[in-house]
């Protein structure tokens, strides 16, 4: 009887505790759900309040028209100088290296030296570490080079007077043309001409190494003239970029004293402070997107219109090619440039109010 009655209550405790079980269960689930929907709500919430900030500014930004295009022209100037002097110190970096390629040092070997004798000499040269190429032309080829040279210049014509100075003795040396990995930067090859046992008695006697190019000062000036262009323009853009930041935050916080009643609605309604000022921070990075698209196309247009206009076409092409394939890279830092020049001036401006209240 007694063994009975044990059973009896451990399958009521049984029953009991799966119950129990079921209503834990029931309740844990029943605060996700509440958790979840407090989650979907917040979500909500956010992406409302979002939308509405977003939609304030857009209408901020229509709103103000004129105080708008005040605002995106000189922040268009300001990205389109900024721009401008990339282009142009790019492309005047590509022109000091085209004539760097073109300039070379010649060192001059002795007509009677045999071709082993050079191309070991070359060889040598051309380890140097200050030697980015070097080229051997044999008497023959810079004889024919002269004689093309001459009949070109001349504009000679009779068949005989080639033939004549076809068949002139060679009198030209060995020359080696040596390109230098950096323009002026021979000291390394002069000790070796000088010092170096195989250049004994290898030198022409007629004719001196070129050491010192009749381009290089030309290049020097160049390189200068480029230096100058990259200061002045980076300093014209931040003096522009001063002027956009007082411009707009000038528009910003004449937008807030217009909207001061309504602000101050919102406040009463327990607006936060992020959603006060996104409106404002909203409007102004419009400013930028429009200055970045402007001056995108503006630096483009200008840049294409170049290359096909100025007889610097060799120079202006490559960087304008460089454009063409990574537009994208450079649309993205004017647009970067722009939106960060608005939300400064947007925040300073709101700051300065909401401190001020």
């Amino acid at each position: 009887m007694s063994d009975k009655k044990e059973a009896k209550n451990i399958k009521k405790e049984v029953k009991a505790a799966a119950k129990a079980k079921k209503a834990e269960q029931k309740k844990t689930a029943q605060v996700s759900r509440d958790r979840l929907n407090r989650i979907t709500k917040q979500k909500r919430h956010r992406i409302r309040s979002a939308n509405r900030v977003m939609k304030y500014g857009a209408k901020s930004f229509v709103r103000n028209t004129w105080l708008s295009i005040a605002a995106i022209a000189i922040m268009t100037i300001t990205l389109i100088i900024l721009g401008f002097t990339v282009v142009a110190t790019q492309a005047m970096d590509t022109l000091v290296h085209d004539f760097e390629s073109k300039v070379d040092v010649s060192v001059y070997i002795k007509q009677s030296a045999s071709r082993d004798e050079v191309e070991a000499i070359a060889e040598k040269i051309k380890n140097l570490e200050s030697v980015s190429k070097i080229s051997v032309v044999s008497p023959d080829e810079a004889t024919n080079e002269t004689i093309q040279d001459i009949i070109k210049d001349s504009g000679v014509a009779d068949p005989s007077l080639i033939k004549n100075l076809e068949d002139a003795p060679v009198i030209l040396p060995w020359t080696l043309n040596i390109t230098m990995a950096e323009l002026g930067d021979t000291e390394e090859l002069k000790n070796f001409v000088d010092n170096d046992d195989s250049m004994t008695n290898m030198l022409d006697e007629t004719q001196k190494p070129t050491y010192d190019s009749k381009d290089r000062q030309t290049i020097e000036s160049i390189s200068n003239a480029t230096r100058n262009v990259r200061y002045a323009g980076f300093a014209a853009a931040g003096v522009f970029a001063v002027i956009a930041i007082l411009v707009v935050f000038n528009t910003i916080r004449m937008a807030i004293f217009n909207r001061k009643e309504e602000i101050y609605m919102m406040r009463l309604v327990g607006a936060g402070t992020s959603f006060i000022i996104g409106p404002f921070l909203v409007e102004a990075s419009l400013y930028g997107i429009v200055a970045a698209i402007i001056a995108t196309l503006a630096i483009y247009g200008a840049t294409y219109a170049f290359t096909y206009v100025s007889d610097f076409t060799s120079f202006i092409k490559p960087t304008f090619e460089i454009m063409l394939n990574y537009w994208y890279i450079a649309f993205a830092c004017l647009l970067v440039l722009g939106i960060l020049i608005g939300i400064i001036s947007a925040a300073l401006a709101a700051r300065k109010y909401l401190k001020a209240k």
